[in-house]
């Protein structure tokens, strides 16, 4: 433990060792010599560190460090850090913490306030985490400035919100961002109850980790979204996802190497499609052998208002044991595929939230009406033993007084 503590020690200060040296090389503008524009791009093709790395490290370097700048010196944004940093009291990860904050404080603020603020967070880190005094920094930053008024004027500031968005070359989207306060808790507490842990079986276990419920939450909550129907018009139309896939693909299960297109141009499996296909929010547009449109559904193709109104009131909400999403977030699954004959009606109807939507269709779960017109989930024979099958009618909890004709 000794050697693992002095290890880190050591590798701090070589941290603000080498971010003086970059202080200094910014200071004499002798990146051109070496052939670089920047001191970013001279840390990233030095070092062979990725881009947003080398603008850390320069960050911290000339926020630690004054800066050389013709005949005069700018002064070090966060001198008391790089002090600690050389002392191997903090590490890299608290001095941007610290630094963020005093680059986020108004010109209006005072030296001496400036001093003091630094000092207390470089005090806190010294004996706690990075996020302790990330957290810190928000306090002093909203007493500072808790209006949230621009520096100089009276109207309030814009909020500082920005989103990219990047399709990677496996066929997700990756997302990076930022959110000012407000936003940032409106979308915490919009998120929390779906981010949940949630039991995988009946009487099974979450094993999802944080980041995986957080992602499947996102996803949930653009899907309610969607079909929801409140969103704005864009070319005419509400947002919706169009599936287009060919009539052998979606008719036949076992067909090898199967896919479709999401929106015209994003791959999808054959059996995706058809999940998709199962919701009203999801046009269908089906092809034959060549390429000709065979049947473009409407959006009340498939459930009709009358018929999720039933469903509503039959379901309840996602039939699948253990599960208790409510109708708002469930899509109407066909448990014949209406692909395979299924027809659209109340006995060949159910409501599954979009996680055991999935389930239903990609594993050896079924479903089938029971007794009375209500659903039935089924586990696989391997799970049977573990999880006792789901008793007529479905979900006892959900007591109803009325009860709906099968069809």
């Amino acid at each position: 433990m000794a050697s693992l503590q002095s290890l880190e020690v050591l590798q701090r200060q070589a941290a603000a060792i080498q971010g003086e040296i970059l202080a200094e090389v910014a200071s004499r503008g002798v990146m051109a010599e070496f052939g670089h524009g920047t001191l970013a791009v001279l840390v990233r093709n030095t070092l062979r560190v990725d881009k947003s790395e080398a603008n850390r490290r320069v960050a911290r370097a000339t926020g630690c460090n004054p800066v050389r700048s013709g005949t005069g010196e700018v002064a070090a944004l966060a001198p008391q850090s790089g002090v600690a940093l050389r002392e191997g009291a903090i590490g890299t990860a608290h001095v941007d913490a610290v630094r963020e904050t005093l680059a986020e404080m108004p010109g209006t603020v005072s030296e001496g306030d400036r001093w003091e603020s630094e000092a207390t967070l470089v005090n806190l880190a010294r004996v706690s985490t990075p996020a302790k005094v990330r957290k810190a920094g928000r306090r002093i930053l909203a007493y500072v400035q808790p209006d949230g008024t621009s520096p100089g004027g009276d109207d309030p500031a814009r909020p500082a919100r920005e989103l990219r968005l990047g399709w990677r070359r496996d066929g997700r989207l990756g997302l990076v961002g930022v959110l000012d306060a407000e936003a940032g808790r409106a979308l915490e507490a919009a998120l929390s109850p779906l981010a949940k842990p949630r039991p995988s079986s009946e009487h099974g276990l979450d094993e999802r980790e944080p980041a995986q419920r957080y992602g499947d939450a996102l996803a949930e909550l653009a899907d309610h979204s969607l079909r929801a129907g409140t969103l704005p018009s864009e070319g005419g139309e509400r947002p919706r996802i169009v599936v287009t896939i060919g009539l052998r693909e979606l008719c036949t299960d076992s067909l090898p190497g199967a896919t479709g297109l999401l929106n015209h141009d994003m791959p999808t499996s054959a059996e995706q499609a058809r999940r998709l296909a199962c919701d009203a929010g999801v046009i269908p547009a089906v092809l034959g052998s060549k390429g000709e449109v065979l049947d473009l559904g409407r959006e009340q193709r498939l459930v009709s208002t009358a018929q999720r109104r039933a469903l509503a009131l039959r379901d309840r909400g996602c039939v699948f044991p253990g599960c208790d999403r409510p109708e708002g977030w469930c899509h109407a699954h066909h448990i014949e595929h209406w692909a395979h004959g299924g027809p659209t009606d109340l006995a060949n109807l159910a409501l599954l939230c979009g996680e055991h939507h999935r389930i239903i269709h990609h594993s050896e779960w079924n479903i089938h009406m029971g007794s009375g017109g209500i659903p039935v989930c089924t586990p696989p024979p391997w799970l049977a033993p573990a999880i006792p099958r789901q008793r007529e009618p479905a979900r006892d909890e959900r007591t109803r007084d009325t009860t709906l004709p099968a069809g």
